[in-house]
């Protein structure tokens, strides 16, 4: 996993958080066995509102995918969804960087399946600009990369590079 050298860390980080006030101890978990995956099938409903499509979110750092590496851009969820949705805005999603996805197991037989994101920033807002109807996002000057359970992704984000201007 080359390239990841945070990776122990934002772990580390989203295990204390998650364990707050739990007798496990976070340091003995990431010396635990790490299994690490190049895919996560992530089911997103259909536009017609019945049934689901899959949707293959793949991270092949060293393995490749077609002979190439593979990170997609993903949609995390970092807050609940507003029940007053504001059209043309994220509503508590941000695209991100797919870069490791594992699961820890613990000594009492807990499972974390766990994903490493390099998150994007919104640029200007989280609502779409009118001039081309879409949010722009942009890669933050610390990229450091966050820790979050795999439920928090909730699709393949489909982004258009614009030139700076």
């Amino acid at each position: 996993m080359a390239g990841l050298s945070n990776l122990k860390l934002a772990t580390r980080g989203f295990l204390t958080r998650e364990l707050k006030g739990a007798d496990s101890d976070a340091v003995r978990l990431l010396d635990r066995d790490v299994r690490a995956y190049c895919a996560l099938q992530i089911p997103v409903p259909n536009f017609s509102g019945q049934g689901f499509v899959m949707h293959i979110a793949r991270c092949t750092e060293e393995k490749g995918f077609r002979g190439q590496r593979r990170n997609n851009w993903v949609w995390v969820r970092r807050h609940a969804a507003s029940g007053m949705v504001q059209s043309n805005s994220l509503n508590g999603q941000i695209p991100g960087r797919l870069n490791v996805l594992f699961k820890l197991k613990s000594k009492e037989g807990k499972v974390y399946r766990l994903a490493h994101i390099t998150l994007l920033q919104c640029i200007g807002g989280a609502a779409a600009r009118a001039t081309e109807g879409m949010v722009r996002v942009g890669l933050p000057t610390c990229a450091a990369g966050v820790v979050v359970p795999i439920a928090k992704i909730e699709g393949i984000a489909h982004l258009i590079p614009l030139e700076p201007g």
